[in-house]
């Protein structure tokens, strides 16, 4: 009888035994769960509502961090995300281009392949990008970061690895083209149908019938000109000292997209002879040869009064308010308007008298603030590549180049239109070079409404003494 006691004691502890260690398993499994909602990014399961992720989620409206790499943290309706999301989805983003790239100098992995029309470009297949030093210290932290659980090595990601929008994103608040709307391009060619003219409605007796009279209309062609610049990666360059290098070159090149758009915006002319003589002498691929720049188009349409000449002085408010009444109806809403100048002409207009002292313009006199952000209302744009060496009549000759000029422009009269945002890309150099080159690429194009007397939205205020 003992015996049989004891033998049943000791069945009952080996089942406890057993109890205990099935909790422990579901316990156990209940915690990987609990790991895995997550790495989902799934905002209601795993994440503290007031985690940096979970507010990126929110705030650019995705639900997982493959989606967020997608985001264009620089469009307009993201213009109320806080700058640290921003900056957290901005960071996030540069980290995929340079594992990946790294990935493809030295694993092996497939590279880029952009081709003569945007609808052919191809993103290699890059298999390993977690598996480099720069992939498993510095993205896969990231990723996990922003809720992603880091499974197959990177090659899920592949498809939306494209970080697809620098243009708003790079130097936001200081590159031109922002300032206009833009048109996404589903073809190139594009046409994008606007109107001419309006009507005015008209008295009908009562029961007559109404004679027709409709607007005008017109399309806006949009044709993208491709841009394209490149540096040459150093020869010894290691994969430990890869990352470093390859993101200081990813940003200087895609800053160079945005200088050469700007100075197209501004400076350019495609009718064959430039209106500048050294870009006219330039080489062909010059980006103020793309299309024909806000310059070119107000001078074109001088007759109309496009132009106004400042007679070799310095801008006065008088002369100003003399180049906006030209706009006539495109020149009544400031909220509308952009002044466009160079630093040197910026400096005058910060000295002008109005606006010096305080007797004349309050707390916000430039001599206390030392900058001047709008005049009549009409904020006003700085850029180098406004040209501050011309001639008497407002273009660059060769001779006399002293002068300088001012843009008026309605804004919300001028688009550009991108067919393919700016990408990066890493390729080899020619055989003959032991050696990588990184490169960007996009298209885009520049296009207004027709200038003429009916249409002055853009005006040039020229020969101005510097």
């Amino acid at each position: 009888m003992k015996t049989e006691i004891e033998s049943l004691v000791k069945d009952m502890e080996k089942i406890k035994a057993r109890a205990d260690e099935a909790d422990a398993k579901v316990k156990a499994l209940e915690t990987e769960k609990a790991t895995i909602l997550k790495g989902m990014g799934n905002m209601t399961t795993g994440q503290s509502s007031n985690s940096t992720e979970s507010r990126a989620l929110r705030a650019f409206g995705v639900s997982n961090v493959k989606d967020l790499v997608k985001v264009n943290t620089g469009a307009a309706r993201f213009v109320g995300v806080p700058a640290e999301l921003k900056h957290e989805v901005l960071e996030l983003k540069r980290a995929v281009d340079t594992a990946r790239h790294v990935a493809q100098m030295f694993r092996g992995d497939a590279q880029d392949h952009i081709a003569a029309e945007a609808g052919q470009d191809r993103l290699g297949r890059v298999k390993h990008m977690l598996d480099t030093r720069f992939g498993k210290e510095e993205l896969a932290p990231r990723l996990k970061a922003f809720g992603s659980t880091v499974v197959g090595q990177g090659d899920e990601w592949v498809p939306t690895l494209l970080s697809s929008s620098f243009i708003d994103e790079f130097e936001l608040d200081h590159m031109l083209q922002d300032k206009f709307k833009d048109v996404a391009m589903p073809s190139n060619p594009y046409q994008l149908p606007v109107k001419t003219g309006v009507t005015t409605a008209r008295l009908v007796a009562e029961g007559a019938q109404m004679t027709s009279a409709n607007f005008g209309t017109t399309n806006m062609v949009f044709t993208a000109k491709k841009f394209a610049e490149y540096t040459i990666l150093p020869e010894e360059l290691s994969e430990d000292a890869a990352p470093d290098v390859l993101a200081a070159a990813r940003d200087e090149i895609v800053r160079a997209q945005l200088r050469a758009v700007e100075k197209a915006i501004l400076n350019g002319d495609d009718d064959g002879t430039h209106i500048d003589s050294d870009t006219q002498a330039g080489a062909a691929d010059l980006a103020e040869k793309a299309w024909k720049g806000l310059r070119r188009q107000a001078l074109a349409n001088s007759a109309n009064g496009g132009t106004l000449s400042f007679a070799g002085g310095a801008p006065s408010i008088t002369l100003l308010r003399q180049l906006r009444s030209k706009m006539k109806k495109f020149g009544v809403n400031p909220a509308e308007l952009m002044w466009i100048v160079g630093p040197s002409v910026y400096q005058q207009l910060v000295a002008l008298e109005q606006v010096l002292t305080q007797d004349k313009y309050g707390p916000q006199a430039t001599i206390f603030k030392g900058a001047l952000g709008s005049l009549f209302g009409i904020g006003i744009y700085v850029s180098e590549f406004m040209r501050e060496d011309l001639n008497a009549t407002g273009v660059y000759d060769g001779v006399t180049s002293n002068l300088g000029g001012l843009l008026l422009v309605n804004k919300t009269r001028w688009y550009t239109g991108t067919r393919r945002p700016i990408i990066t890309k890493v390729q080899q150099d020619l055989p003959s070079f032991d050696r990588w080159l990184m490169a960007s690429y996009q298209r885009k194009d520049f296009v207004g409404h027709v200038q003429s007397a009916a249409e002055v939205s853009a005006v040039y205020g020229y020969n101005v003494g510097l």
